[in-house]
């Protein structure tokens, strides 16, 4: 989605512009107006735009000096100018600033919406050439990369905020946060990327070195609080041009400890507490993958790692063992696994389960997440990782269907009997059998259904239905022909000859 930046002071025209951009040419999917050329300035040092569309004439700053003041500090960017002027010292000034058109007022809407794609065909062709890795490139240090960030940035003080989705039980749910994040940071800043991992990569501009900490504060206020399903996390550190890998380092440092103590932003800086909780993040981290690279956990270590979960504050336990698990060097099936076993049960409505995306945040109600992190411990070293625990779990649970469907029987009360989660369980259904735990039980009841009414051709369609689980004969022959995509009775009469 390409972004214009509309500056016109006069009201009725800038509304206008702002109303027919994405009408003209769908492809600038975001505009947003400022009244002259100072508010624009003010936009440009902290958003990313892909044109601009000025009026020439302004109090203050006007157009041409607008366009100047854009050539220092970027001399590509589109530029259109629009004039009730047809002056030759405006249009020949325009010119020599490389602006891509010079439109007259009152404005031909077919002139226009071509100037419009023109600069929009541009502004693509500008974004793939620089790529996503143009900045991560840079930061991890990358001669040309890093160069042409310096030219871009022209000496200004920046900081480098990362910031990601809450850990979630829920992988594919987190992924999908990381991209609207990722999304939200490429349109709102100049200069974002991904560091392909999850964590947006953003920098900050100040006007003054001493002020770099106060904006990375207040663009990380603007951010944390409003992404998404899952609350967002984020570090920060100043960029030091000369060793920006070390500066990289830092900010995901900081970021990752926001991510495990449940805190919204922290400085790679932290205070006394928060480096003493470091300290003990790392100890547990660094046992952990110890254990994963000899190949096993003895009883005595695993205690004392979920013991060390009471060294942080209560709300920050769960958030603790889910950073430790989202850390460590484990296989794919263990991994998964163990993080399954870390959704807590909802605390009030006994057999409601929690959504499987639910973040592994500070507002995760857990009122001992002991017993789930000595289990998710478990998981990672169970027959080496491989999921076959999880297998014998899921034939259980299928055994135990099989004798009980035509019972009222949920997946929470089924969840109970196996002494697992109800998140948990779904998960193994979806992952070992491909169909969610309805699925399966539907299934179970309508092949009975299907085989009793062809066994006895006396039975009534209503008993076979009460038989199934079905008490209500009306709900029976509807489900029965969404299923087998006919009537019980007309079912009967096709197989039945055969």
């Amino acid at each position: 989605m390409l972004r214009a930046l509309i500056v016109e002071d006069e009201g009725l025209m800038r509304e206008y512009l702002a109303a027919k951009l994405t009408e003209l040419s769908p492809a600038w999917g975001s505009v947003i107006t400022a009244a002259d050329g100072m508010e624009a300035v003010e936009r440009m040092a902290h958003e990313r735009f892909d044109a601009v569309v000025t009026d020439i004439r302004m109090p203050g700053m006007d157009g041409l000096e607008l366009a100047r003041y854009i050539r220092r500090v970027d001399a590509e960017l589109p530029i259109l100018i629009i004039s009730g002027y047809d002056a030759f010292d405006y249009a020949r000034a325009a010119v020599r600033l490389n602006v891509f058109d010079y439109l007259l007022k009152p404005l031909n809407e077919v002139e226009l919406a071509a100037a419009l794609d023109g600069m929009a065909t541009l502004a693509t062709r500008r974004r793939a050439t620089e790529g996503e890795t143009g900045l991560l490139a840079a930061l991890t240090g990358e001669e040309a990369a890093l160069a042409a960030l310096l030219q871009k940035l022209n000496g200004k003080p920046c900081g480098l905020l990362a910031l990601a989705p809450a850990y979630a039980v829920d992988r594919d749910a987190r992924a999908e946060a990381a991209q609207a994040l990722l999304g939200e940071m490429q349109t709102g800043f100049a200069l974002a990327c991904s560091d392909g991992k999850g964590v947006s990569l953003v920098l900050c501009p100040a006007d003054d070195a001493l002020l770099v900490e106060t904006a990375c504060r207040a663009a990380a206020g603007r951010l944390v609080g409003r992404m998404g399903p899952l609350p967002i996390h984020c570090g920060y550190t100043a960029l030091d041009m000369a060793s920006p890998r070390a500066s990289l380092a830092r900010g995901m440092a900081a970021l990752r400890l926001a991510l495990a103590l449940g805190e919204p932003v922290l400085s790679d800086r932290p205070m006394n507490l928060h480096r003493q909780a470091q300290a003990r993040l790392d100890a547990m981290q660094n046992e952990l993958n110890a254990a994963l690279a000899a190949g096993a956990l003895r009883e005595e270590r695993r205690t004392a790692l979920v013991a060390a979960l009471l060294d942080f504050p209560a709300e920050q336990r769960h958030s603790v063992a889910c950073s430790v698990i989202w850390q460590c060097a484990a296989g794919e099936r263990g991994f998964e696994t163990a993080l399954l076993r870390l959704q807590p049960a909802e605390p009030t409505h006994a057999g409601t389960p929690q959504k499987a995306g639910a973040t592994c945040d500070t507002d995760m109600p857990s009122p001992d997440i002991r017993p789930l992190f000595a289990s998710a411990l478990a998981a990672l070293f169970s027959c080496g990782g491989t999921g076959e625990h999880a297998g014998s779990l899921t034939q259980q649970a299928a055994d135990y269907l099989r004798l009980h469907f035509a019972e009222p029987l949920s997946l929470a009360a089924l969840a109970e009997h196996l002494h697992v989660t109800p998140a948990y369980l779904s998960a193994l259904f979806h992952r070992e059998m491909g169909r969610s735990y309805s699925q399966h039980l539907l299934m179970l009841r309508m092949e009975d259904a299907a085989r009793r009414l062809l066994a006895d051709p006396s039975a009534k369609v209503h008993a076979v239905g009460e038989a199934v689980g079905f008490p209500a004969a009306k709900h029976f022959t509807h489900v029965f022909g969404q299923y087998f995509g006919l009537s019980p009775r007309a079912y009967r009469e096709k197989r039945g000859k055969g």
